[in-house]
């Protein structure tokens, strides 16, 4: 069995360095070293090796996930591409996840809420447009549901009609209803919503 013959504590002092047999092993965060209480001379098995490796790499993914959510909230979907990408494995992956959802740092639906919130009040969409954007977020229909059932299209579609029929208030009234529906058709909102909308705009003409 493989005997710790050298601890080693990192510059941060918040990791330390473990040499098996005389030659470097792992690096393990400061928490898991302690409560593992290792010490220079035990011998480990190499099931105990293992689970320090897979403590250590869980703890270094979980900081750098919880980095990432503390720039915005992620959904579940983008967080299992995020750690995809990182190469997790399933195994950790899955711990991970569990993880982030035991310290409320993970929830699709108070991730919906905010995500119609930010959009409503900085980039208005419509409905559909927030219906296309939270299912790439891998967020299912129930929960969609109940976070646009609130909006009312109309005066977002106003709000964001008026600022672009600045830009267009030199066109002829035909090119204003074109670019003026289009655009608003790719913002998501309802044909229904675009039409009074852009009629009221029209009228100002």
């Amino acid at each position: 069995m493989p005997q710790i013959t050298k601890i080693k504590a990192q510059k941060n002092k918040k990791r330390v360095n473990l040499y098996l047999d005389n030659q470097y092993a792992f690096g393990l965060d400061a928490d898991n070293f302690l409560k593992a209480g290792l010490k220079v001379g035990q011998k480990l098995s190499q099931k105990e090796v293992d689970e320090l490796i897979f403590k250590n790499q869980f703890q270094k993914m979980l900081d750098r996930t919880l980095r990432l959510i503390s720039r915005r909230p992620r959904s579940e979907k983008e967080i299992r591409d995020y750690l995809k990408k990182k190469k997790a494995t399933s195994k950790l992956s899955q711990k991970l996840i569990k993880k982030l959802k035991k310290l409320g740092q993970l929830d699709d639906q108070t991730f919906a809420f905010w995500w119609v919130e930010q959009r409503t009040a900085f980039r208005p969409r419509g409905k559909f447009g927030l219906i296309m954007e939270l299912r790439q977020k891998g967020i299912d229909q129930e929960m969609i549901d109940k976070a646009i059932e609130p909006i009312n299209e109309l005066p977002l579609a106003e709000k964001t009609a008026k600022r672009k029929a600045k830009i267009l208030k030199n066109l002829p009234k035909e090119k204003v209803y074109q670019k003026l529906s289009a655009f608003l058709a790719r913002r998501g909102f309802s044909w229904e919503t675009i039409k009074k909308v852009v009629a009221k705009e029209l009228s100002k003409c």
